[in-house]
């Protein structure tokens, strides 16, 4: 009956809720009311803000793909997709992180470093919909193929990311354990454009690996488009900083003048970008 299923999805959200803020504030060790609340701590804020947008994505993907299932069927796979999700996307502050950044990020964000936040929420974002991909097809049975892709997925983020980064003309780590939102919000940007092509490349019901993993492969390769759409469209046409395949204007106004409108320029182009990109593929 719908009022059955309306009032399955309203407890699922709040307990997923409850059971996701359980485990952020035992992964991050800080109380999280003491931190907003009496330190005004702004880069936990943000990357709590990033994390709850992540969670609902999950949820949201989850309760879509439960399909016309019995009660108790629907109950056993939204409890199974919904706490593995979450749990999935802690394990991005644990390990991603680190991978991504440094394993200093995390006190930089409990210090209050902004950038460190601006990043992390990015990056949760970006987990985020790679995880929705992988449950957003025909759940039933198919848990161990959602593993698959996600870790698939994950290792994709994480691999394109760090290359991507390389070809500027500045350390990016370095940029934002000192406190640089500009570079920060360009690498948040970039995180959350890649997820959003990647969680495309994942998403569907599950054939076959080789079908799967063929279709994920010539996903991925759109992502190569966004380094010269950077190079060329944000720094040649928007900033009229010329056409350059390595360093320029770009990149000075990110490490040099830390320029905030620059970098959310550039942040709003990847993901536009990427969103174009999967609404026609």
């Amino acid at each position: 009956m719908l009022w059955q299923s309306i009032l399955v999805d309203l407890v699922a959200i709040i307990i997923l809720l409850l059971i996701a803020r359980m485990m952020n504030q035992l992964v991050i060790k800080t109380g999280i009311t003491e931190a907003l609340i009496h330190k005004d701590n702004h880069a936990l804020g943000i990357q709590i803000s990033g994390y709850l947008f992540g969670v609902l994505l999950i949820i949201g993907s989850v309760l879509s793909g439960m399909g016309t299932q019995d009660l108790w069927t629907t109950v056993m796979w939204i409890a199974i997709y919904g706490i593995v999700g979450i749990l999935f996307l802690n394990l991005f502050t644990v390990l991603g992180l680190k991978l991504i950044i440094s394993d200093k990020c995390l006190d930089a964000i409990k210090s209050g470093n902004s950038a460190a936040g601006i990043v992390s929420a990015g990056g949760y974002i970006a987990t985020a919909l790679i995880i929705a991909g992988t449950v957003a097809g025909d759940s039933q049975g198919t848990w161990v193929s959602a593993v698959v892709f996600f870790i698939a997925g994950q290792v994709s983020l994480i691999i394109i990311t760090l290359i991507f980064r390389m070809l500027t003309s500045y350390n990016d780590n370095e940029e934002i354990v000192n406190g640089n939102i500009a570079a920060a919000l360009s690498y948040a940007g970039l995180m959350i454009a890649v997820g959003l092509i990647v969680g495309h490349a994942v998403e569907g019901d599950f054939v076959d690996y080789q079908s799967s993993f063929l279709a994920f492969g010539k996903a991925l390769l759109v992502v190569v488009a966004l380094y010269p759409i950077r190079q060329w469209v944000v720094q040649g046409l928007l900033l009229g900083g010329g056409f350059t395949i390595y360093g320029g204007r770009l990149d000075k106004e990110i490490k040099e003048d830390k320029n905030i409108s620059v970098g959310i320029i550039e942040a709003a182009v990847y993901i536009s970008t990427a969103l174009l990109v999967t609404r026609i593929m």
